[in-house]
């Protein structure tokens, strides 16, 4: 069979796009977006996609005749993470925010098009959100998948169990046509308890992908200076790259750089806000990477907000992905992302269940045959703090 044709709907910058790409059993058509400058790293990132829809495109408006027109071929595989800001927890949560219609497109079009399987993400606040009973508004949408032929599983998973320097929750649903081999979620790749310090030590940390990276500049693209990756998960996120993109400072004030000095790690700088001015834990793994407000978490060794290229490491995007826009709009893109390595993971059990005969390549922190695992480098150590 060769390799699997991806359609990415709802694609954002890409982040699922490369999970499944690495895997090597993938071939990604093309991405499907709203949003500009998503759509302008995608196809930037992705020059062997084909360019129908290289512009942003309102997938309420589109048809599968839309897509097997524009791609000259159907897809093998359909993917796509639905805006989730009205499912989201951080958000209003309100039931009928024209937001959640979007994932009743993403089944439309799936069932229109008839591909092998689907894989869906969003927050697990779909779930829950403007349900009188919990699990509702997701079972309808599982039992309209079933009724088009699908068998289909959902799980909420948590991206840390699959290396991913965050805690990150997403429900994740699968579908895959006809009466073959049924896809089973992957097994965690490691664990984490919140109580206790319990922590297992293959797992992944702040350090483990930020610790490598130099003082950010306004110089674009930046060195990396002398500094070498110490850890196998730096090694998978600098693979393919000489030098940094979207590596550059925030502004802030003295007084502002003081207080960010002064805060202690994994704390927040303003109790209320749970979701911006966090202070990250070196030692731990990242909240969530959100939007935050264009207020991205606090660096643990330097009195600033993280970069955008920071931020997309936390999400194991790597460093010869480069994101455009403004520094805002890069900002969103990366809030917005899956992370590749959770991506990679799924797609490797999805590729395995289908049966397609390409030979997959197990990126890093994928496998789980122990002679695979990435070893833990201890003397990755911090990185030299900015003179402010």
């Amino acid at each position: 069979m060769g390799k699997l044709k991806l359609l990415d709907l709802y694609c954002g910058c890409g982040g699922m796009s490369i999970g499944f790409e690495i895997t090597g059993a993938y071939e990604v058509l093309a991405g499907i977006d709203c949003f500009g400058p998503a759509v302008e790293s995608f196809y930037a990132n992705h020059a062997h996609a084909r360019q129908a829809f290289a512009k942003p495109t309102d997938l309420g408006d589109v048809t599968a005749r839309d897509i097997r027109d524009g791609l000259n071929c159907l897809p093998d595989v359909v993917i796509g993470g639905p805006p989730c800001q009205g499912f989201s927890k951080a958000g209003r949560r309100t039931g009928v925010d024209a937001r959640n219609d979007q994932v009743w497109h993403f089944q439309r079009i799936v069932c229109d098009l008839r591909p092998m399987a689907f894989v869906m993400e969003n927050v697990d606040g779909l779930l829950t959100t403007g349900q009188e009973i919990r699990g509702k508004l997701a079972a309808t949408l599982e039992d309209k998948f079933r009724a088009a032929g699908y068998a289909v599983k959902s799980r909420v998973l948590d991206a840390v169990a699959y290396r991913v320097p965050q805690r990150r929750k997403r429900y994740l649903l699968v579908g895959t046509a006809g009466e073959g081999a049924k896809f089973d979620f992957p097994p965690a790749l490691c664990g984490w308890q919140e109580d206790l310090f319990s922590r297992t030590e293959m797992l992944s940390t702040v350090r483990d992908a930020l610790g490598d990276l130099p003082s950010p500049t306004l110089e674009e693209p930046q060195s990396y200076g002398d500094a070498q990756p110490g850890t196998w998960l730096q090694r998978f996120l600098r693979e393919g790259s000489e030098v940094l993109f979207n590596h550059t400072p925030s502004k802030h004030s003295p007084r502002m750089v003081e207080r960010l000095r002064e805060q202690k790690a994994a704390t927040r700088l303003y109790p209320n806000w749970n979701h911006s001015w966090y202070k990250l834990d070196p030692d731990a793994p990242a909240t969530a990477v959100k939007e935050n407000h264009r207020a991205p978490s606090v660096h643990f060794a330097e009195p600033r907000v993280t970069t955008p290229r920071e931020c997309a490491r936390l999400q194991t995007i790597p460093d010869r992905y480069r994101l455009y826009g403004t520094k805002t709009a890069q900002l969103i893109q990366v809030g917005n992302a899956v992370p590749v390595l959770l991506a990679a993971s799924i797609a490797t059990a999805l590729a395995e269940t289908l049966g397609t005969g390409a030979e997959l390549d197990r990126p890093y922190g994928v496998s789980a045959d122990p002679s695979q695992q990435p070893e833990r480098i201890a003397s990755a150590g911090a990185i030299p703090q900015q003179q402010w």
